[in-house]
């Protein structure tokens, strides 16, 4: 039994589509669009069934037809964007032509039956095959990477499709090729006379309709130049056979409703090793849908600002030519950029439009073409002159104005290919083109995000204020370079000059260590390789430590392949902080050869307190313990008790981010001071202290201080100018990391 629901939605439906606006915009769109399809299924038919094949021509008619119905019916009941439609394209039709020419000049062939044949054998396959081809491409998503294509790319793809459109109708009314060799000839009156009515109609309608968007205005001119056409013919008192002589209408469509099919006995008849010898055209025609349907749908997009499911698109029309190809149909099909742009300016976004389509085919099919010859010629043509000339206005005019300039170049070198050399050549001229400026506009961005050193950049090892002076007075000698991006050979040699220019400086301190952070970078091309070998020979000739920090497993193999890894002055750290701690430790070696030697706290103390201060009575207030590597000096959440001074050993601050999950946070060594600001705050510990290495730490209790203060206050004062000294210090060195992150 069916859901109550269900008659509410239908109702509903049928409220929306037939309300008397709408109904009417998709229906005008509709019959326009059946209109243009059955126009283009007689043109195609005869591009294809020409010379001995001509007989054939109506059945080919029917055939195209077929598709029309079949794709038009399932697509637009499937689609993820109502209003869209499907149609017959160019490219497939012209390379079948070429098919079809070919076969009839096989000597092997005698009989034209056989001929025709196989050529619908070919037909029929080859729009089963692109059905199968779409098909998978949307199952496994695989529609997503028209998003790659460059957006000018696009552009000079829909200006290309405007030109071929423009072009196709002025050779189909002027019967010549379009050529520069044949430019006199086009504008001789005799030729001229037979396209411009249709070109002043075309770029008329153009000009009106980008002043007034309205969607009842391009039906209500279309409706206003058939009423005027007959007006003229019935002053003039020509007749519709004369109009017809003098090619003001389209002659009589011979009815025909033989339907073709992929049957046992075709197949038999035809001449299947033909089909065989085919195949790289038919898988041509396919590879030409593939990039056709993306590139439309991507064009949609940018037309109408509305997003389309491709993957979902790619299924449903490769489902629908599968169905197609198999009710006698065939030709590959796919979404029609122009028209179902052209139903979208009229306000025609219905599923309607599309069943509507369907139908008025389905009655041109069976009867109906004889009412297209009462159509004026100067509507039809300059109908479609119109997409075409939109197109390229909106692309060679209005980009002119929006686009940079290299882009603008690109979309006219495309527009050019195509009219040169064709659409797929036209748009792998582009693709080829647009990798070449991505390349070029990619190597003039900086690979390094930021460039610092040790006098502005610290490790999170906390040191002895005596240790980090001498860090920060050195500093100068670490280069750091923070990478991002995408390593290739542009932004690698950019990167090898930098570190050659620094080296180089004769105005700045020269430096011990070059670190190169690769946390940020998307990847290490094979082409990159070259400048890093030149970067490990030009640190090794100035015997630079060459540290690499944050390296994928897939790009340490790379590079240790072929520029390698095993010198030792290059070293392998996992993260920036560890490298940094390791150039600080350097620094401390050469530098303060005594930073590692044990000192007792008294003496540690009398580096910071002025000789007044009694520092054996200070220690005294102090409890002294050991702690084992692996102890925890206080744990995370705990009440602070107080402050601890850690004479020596090593401590780390461990960070509970999530359950089972921790984060080492900071790095202690000898002479330093824990939990001072806990001390005078009260408050809980926020992170964990475990101790790395055999330590032995002072404890100062709150109870103690006070008693100091009690007992002590001298004593006490100068322990808080002590105090406040050594957060003024720390908060100056966070202060410049800040600053020099931020900048």
């Amino acid at each position: 039994m069916l859901d109550p629901s269900y008659f509410s939605k239908v109702s509903t439906f049928i409220e929306k589509e037939f309300h008397p606006l709408r109904f009417f915009s998709s229906f005008t769109a509709s019959l326009i669009g059946a209109t243009l399809s059955i126009i283009w299924a007689v043109s195609c038919s005869h591009l294809i069934f020409a010379g001995s094949l001509s007989p054939y021509i109506s059945i080919g008619i029917a055939l195209i037809l077929i598709s029309n119905i079949v794709t038009a019916l399932f697509i637009a009941s499937r689609t993820s964007l109502p209003g869209i439609i499907p149609s017959i394209q160019e490219p497939p039709v012209a390379i079948l032509s070429v098919i079809a020419s070919t076969i009839m000049a096989q000597s092997s062939i005698d009989n034209i039956e056989t001929t025709f044949l196989t050529l619908i054998v070919i037909i029929i396959i080859t729009g089963i095959l692109s059905g199968i081809v779409f098909f998978t491409l949307g199952f496994f998503r695989l529609g997503s990477l028209v998003r790659y294509v460059p957006y000018p790319v696009i552009g000079g793809f829909l200006a290309g499709t405007g030109w071929l459109l423009v072009s196709g109708i002025i050779k189909n009314y002027a019967g010549i090729e379009i050529s520069l060799n044949n430019v006199s000839q086009l504008f001789s009156w005799e030729i001229l006379s037979q396209w411009l009515p249709e070109f002043i109609f075309g770029f008329l309608l153009l000009i009106t309709l980008r002043f007034f968007r309205h969607c009842l205005v391009l039906p209500g001119i279309m409706f206003l130049t058939v009423v005027s056409f007959y007006l003229f013919l019935g002053i003039t008192g020509i007749s519709l056979d004369e109009a017809r002589g003098m090619g003001l209408l389209m002659e009589p469509i011979q009815q025909n409703t033989s339907l073709p099919a992929l049957t046992v006995d075709t197949l038999k008849n035809a001449d299947l090793s033909l089909v065989f010898n085919y195949l790289p055209k038919m898988f041509s025609i396919i590879l030409l849908g593939v990039i056709g349907l993306l590139l439309n749908i991507s064009g949609i997009e940018i037309a109408l600002q509305k997003d389309i499911a491709l993957n979902h698109e790619l299924k449903i029309t490769g489902i629908a030519n599968i169905l197609s190809g198999l009710m006698g149909g065939g030709l590959t099909s796919y979404v029609s950029l122009s028209r179902s742009v052209l139903n979208h300016r009229l306000g025609a976004s219905s599923r309607v439009v599309g069943w509507f389509l369907s139908g008025f085919c389905a009655l041109a099919l069976f009867g109906g073409m004889s009412i297209l010859s009462l159509l004026p010629e100067v509507l039809i043509g300059g109908l479609t002159l119109f997409l075409g000339l939109n197109f390229l206005v909106e692309w060679l005019y209005d980009g002119w104005w929006n686009l940079s300039k290299s882009d603008y170049f690109l979309v006219l070198l495309i527009v050019v290919s195509i009219g040169f050399w064709g659409l797929l050549q036209g748009i792998i001229v582009g693709f080829i083109v647009a990798m070449i400026l991505f390349v070029i506009k990619s190597s003039r961005l900086s690979i390094i995000k930021n460039s610092s050193s040790l006098f502005h950049s610290s490790s999170h090892v906390q040191r002895s204020s005596l240790e980090t002076k001498i860090i920060k007075k050195h500093g100068e000698s670490l280069y750091i370079l923070e990478l991002q991006g995408w390593l290739f050979f542009g932004t690698a040699n950019q990167l090898f000059n930098t570190i050659r220019n620094r080296l180089y400086d004769g105005e700045q301190p020269s430096i011990k260590f070059v670190l190169l952070d690769f946390h940020m970078v998307n990847g290490l091309d094979s082409s990159a390789l070259i400048n890093f070998i030149k970067i490990k020979q030009l640190l090794k000739s100035y015997s630079v430590n060459f540290i690499l920090t944050s390296l994928t497993i897939k790009d340490q193999e790379k590079l240790d392949k072929q520029v390698g890894l095993q010198d030792d002055f290059i070293h392998l750290v996992e993260e920036k902080n560890i490298g940094l701690a390791w150039c600080e430790e350097k620094l401390l070696e050469e530098y303060y050869p005594i930073h590692k030697t044990c000192q007792l706290l008294e003496t540690q103390l009398s580096n910071y307190f002025p000789p007044s201060v009694d520092i054996p009575k200070l220690i005294s207030y102090l409890k002294p313990f050991k702690l084992l590597p692996g102890e925890f000096l206080f744990s995370q959440g705990q009440l602070n008790l107080g402050m601890y001074f850690l004479e020596s050993g090593q401590l780390s601050v461990i960070k509970e981010i999530a359950p089972d999950k921790t984060k080492c946070l900071r790095t202690y060594k000898s002479e330093t001071i824990i939990g001072e600001m806990g001390f005078y705050s009260q408050s809980n510990h926020s992170a964990s202290v475990i101790a790395d290495e055999h330590s032995s730490v002072y404890f100062f209790s709150s109870h103690a201080f006070k008693r100091m203060e009690r007992e002590e206050p001298k004593l006490a004062s100068a322990f808080h100018k002590f105090i406040v000294k050594l957060l003024i210090e720390r908060v100056q060195y966070r202060e410049q990391d800040m600053q020099n992150l931020l900048s």
